[in-house]
């Protein structure tokens, strides 16, 4: 009897060894999977009974999170779809017997390739999304040297030479590390504050997909610890914008919460910096929450809470503040500018500017 060898997968268009699927860190993605060199998508059918599903997934992301046109598209003439059968997920290999090490082999890999001048095209598009082939990468490269839990003191440290990538992997090897970034927001230097805040929603990215329940907790003691009357919210509620910001849609739900936090004075600036970072990023979250209640601040607001309403208004394209013109206040106000973690001068007036130009002709 000849004895069958378990053998690593390999991808059907290239011949490549494609590595272990992970979660992948794209979109709202529940499904793992790779990317192969050759630009082929696969997505892994654990069960055997997914098979619909796991074929769309992987269609959807080949298209860069396209899913209108991923359904337009032609099967043979816009892309090739190949399955791999008989995969062991717990091993990596395909042993080539229905049983293998006491278990029972139902797994199977859906791999998908567009044509030739769409993959052109869509492999741009892939690295633009917003857990693309970089986030992949960095999943895939944790080394065992971060698999550790860091000490508040050597986070800061890492913070403060800016090596965010370099603590994002110590957070992807040790998710505990997530309470360690936590700590960091009540930090008495606001830059630091801000780049810990960032790099929560940088992690929360990639884990969203991974373990959404973790992130699920995260923005939970976030927002409970920023309620608490004894505690500063400093970059707490910043945080939770971040997260938010990062993981559109998932955590939809919590903008709600986000916008409570208006009615208490002490909280805006850090609430109006949060729901801006969402908008910037993902209008549409903003605009299924209660976004009006802005209008009401307006009004009664300082020039620099101000100036960043009128900048959530311009991204979220709406023409409701154009009424409230004869409330602004003119001024030179300072707004945080992340591109330099340092403040910039603008003016109100040439803000509002900007903003009522959007709705003129």
């Amino acid at each position: 009897m000849k004895l069958k060898i378990p053998k690593p997968p390999r991808c059907p268009f290239c011949g490549t060894i494609v590595g272990k699927p992970t979660y992948l860190p794209i979109s709202s993605s529940e499904h793992e999977g790779g990317i192969c060199e050759c630009g082929s998508v696969y997505v892994l059918d654990a069960t055997g009974f997914s098979r619909g599903a796991v074929f769309l997934e992987a269609l959807r992301i080949a298209c860069g999170e396209d899913l209108d046109l991923a359904l337009d598209l032609i099967p043979e003439e816009d892309y090739k779809e190949i399955w791999i059968e008989n995969y062991d997920p717990v091993t990596h290999c395909i042993p080539g017997e229905p049983y293998y090490e006491g278990r029972k082999i139902r797994g199977a890999i859906c791999f998908v390739k567009l044509a030739e001048d769409l993959e052109e095209l869509k492999a741009k598009d892939r690295k633009r999304t917003s857990r693309g082939e970089e986030c992949l990468s960095t999943i895939s490269q944790v080394e065992k040297d971060y698999l550790r839990r860091l000490n508040r003191r050597e986070l800061e440290e890492l913070i403060i030479k800016d090596l965010l990538d370099e603590a994002l992997k110590f957070i992807l090897g040790e998710p505990l590390n997530l309470q360690t970034v936590q700590k960091l927001l009540y930090h008495p230097e606001e830059s630091l504050r801000k780049k810990a805040a960032l790099l929560l929603g940088k992690a929360s990215k990639i884990y969203a997909s991974k373990d959404p329940n973790r992130i699920l907790d995260l923005i939970r003691r976030l927002l409970y610890a920023s309620a608490d009357s004894a505690a500063s919210p400093w970059g707490a509620i910043e945080a939770v914008g971040e997260i938010l910001r990062e993981t559109a849609p998932r955590y939809q739900y919590f903008v709600e919460k986000l916008f409570a936090f208006l009615s208490a004075p002490e909280y805006r600036g850090y609430v109006l910096q949060a729901l801006l970072r969402i908008a910037e990023y993902n209008p549409s979250m903003i605009k299924k929450g209660p976004y009006l209640k802005l209008l009401g601040i307006f009004e009664n607001s300082p020039p620099s809470h101000q100036a960043i309403i009128i900048k959530l208004f311009s991204h979220l394209n709406g023409p409701e503040l154009l009424s409230y013109g004869v409330k602004l206040k003119e001024a030179e106000v300072e707004i945080f500018d992340y591109e330099t973690f340092t403040y910039r001068k603008v003016s109100t007036s040439k803000l509002w500017e900007e903003y009522s130009a959007l709705f003129k002709g």
